[in-house]
């Protein structure tokens, strides 16, 4: 029965490219029972679930490291530009200035190992919060960019889930 079940067609995809079905649960119930009418199932998941038709295209590998190169671009100068803003709001000179000039006695004459040690401790910081450096991973536990991607991906398919059986789009019993 289980092999007759994974042969079973839920529903057939018009070849238009990139497509998605919300399909009940129900409906997938209804196309085992016609399989085999003594059949006990039990739902122990999501009421709906949404399938996903996706084209698959080869991209070049020239346009693909682009994206790449992008991506790291805007990050490290939106980055930067956080980290030197929030460095000029809080005084950050004046404030390593004025320790510097306490501990030793005499202002400093450029930059100080205040400056060394805050860059490291920057670094070390973001690596250790981010949970990666490059390829290494620092632990087994998902980067936060990572729960947060999937948290979005989770609320997306609620929402479409929900948009599709209050416009009766999705694939129930009854069609």
């Amino acid at each position: 029965m289980e092999q007759k079940v994974k042969e079973a067609k839920l529903f057939h995809f018009k070849k238009r490219g990139n497509e998605r079905e919300i399909i009940s649960i129900l409906k997938a119930v209804e196309v085992i029972k016609e399989i085999d009418k003594t059949a006990e199932v039990v739902n122990m998941g999501p009421e709906d679930f949404i399938v996903y038709l996706k084209e698959v295209t080869q991209e070049k590998k020239w346009a693909h490291y682009l994206k790449i190169a992008g991506v790291c671009l805007v990050a490290f100068f939106g980055a930067s530009f956080s980290i030197m803003s929030y460095n000029t709001d809080v005084a950050i000179d004046d404030l390593f200035a004025t320790v510097y000039q306490l501990v030793m006695g005499t202002p400093p004459k450029g930059p100080t190992i205040l400056h060394l040690a805050y860059t490291a401790g920057l670094a070390i910081g973001i690596v250790i919060f981010f949970n990666h450096a490059g390829k290494i991973k620092l632990t087994d536990d998902p980067t936060p960019f990572e729960v947060q991607m999937r948290l979005y991906e989770r609320d997306v398919n609620d929402t479409l889930m929900i948009d599709a059986g209050r416009k009766k789009e999705e694939q129930d019993v009854s069609s």
